[in-house]
């Protein structure tokens, strides 16, 4: 069974340009048609792979935006305890070793 799709209204010049293309490799425009159009059908099923993909790879990168925030902020928060203990303990020492307090 023979798989036949009729194309109506192309222009003179996309003729030409295809009749060219099909003498210059040596094949018949039929071919050249079926390549074309094989090759159209391959891309569109990659793009839709692709899009299918993009929407997890969206969210991943989503949840990695929202780690490195959350890491950022933690590290502030322990930067911020360190320098309190650390005053917190000169003031200790201070008052240890200072006579004229107390």
């Amino acid at each position: 069974m023979t798989n036949i799709i009729q194309i109506e209204g192309l222009k003179g010049h996309t003729i030409k340009v295809l009749n060219d293309e099909a003498e210059r490799n040596h094949v018949s425009r039929n071919a050249l048609l079926q390549i074309i159009i094989e090759n159209f059908a391959t891309n569109l099923e990659q793009a839709n792979a692709t899009e299918i993909l993009l929407e997890p790879l969206q969210d991943v990168t989503k949840q990695l935006n929202t780690l490195t925030h959350v890491t950022t902020e933690s590290q502030h928060a322990i930067s911020h305890d360190l320098t309190a203990l650390k005053n917190s303990i000169e003031q200790l020492i201070k008052y240890m070793y200072d006579d004229t307090i107390g």
